[in-house]
């Protein structure tokens, strides 16, 4: 759920493979299978991301953003300052979007952030790279940003209109 996370350098760890070693230790899948087998069972293997870095909208050129607030809670745009953060957006093969442990959905009120569903990796949405559009799958309506108010909300979904078109950009950290 932490995509930057594979660029961090962990170092020297040759001492800790080391004693490793030395102590016999069993690999961390053997731990899995016969100490922790069930951890699965409320916390399932996360599917990969498909995409994952800036989320950024055609029309006004800004990105989504959790906006530093806590779920449940409207998202919105701001303008993309590419460090991540609140706008590090992934998707995953199961149709979850998520900004680090919290997941994107949507309802009446417009698009949340919210706590992830205890024992779930899917999620409703789905990108349609041809239109470069962000579908509910249940609502059957795409993510759109009003050209005024820049709040988002689901909307009839039209692959023309440049307020529901997006483009993922991965990022690296500046570390």
């Amino acid at each position: 759920r932490e995509p930057m996370a594979r660029y961090l350098e962990m170092g020297d760890i040759s001492s800790q493979l080391a004693l490793k070693e030395q102590l016999n230790c069993k690999s961390f899948q053997w731990f899995m299978d016969n100490v922790a087998y069930d951890v699965y069972d409320k916390y399932p293997q996360l599917p990969p991301n498909i995409f994952w870095g800036e989320l950024k909208n055609t029309a006004t050129s800004k990105c989504l953003d959790a906006m530093g607030r806590q779920p449940p809670s409207l998202i919105g745009i701001q303008h993309c300052h590419g460090y991540g953060n609140n706008q590090l957006i992934r998707l995953n093969a199961a149709g979850q979007i998520g900004v680090g442990e919290r997941c994107v959905e949507a309802d009446t009120q417009g698009i949340k952030l919210a706590f992830c569903r205890l024992g779930t990796v899917d999620g409703p949405w789905k990108y349609e790279e041809e239109s470069s559009t962000i579908v509910h799958r249940t609502h059957k309506k795409c993510i759109a940003v009003h050209p005024v108010s820049s709040a988002l909300s689901l909307m009839q979904c039209d692959p023309n209109n440049a307020y529901q078109q997006w483009k993922f950009k991965t990022l690296k950290p500046r570390f």
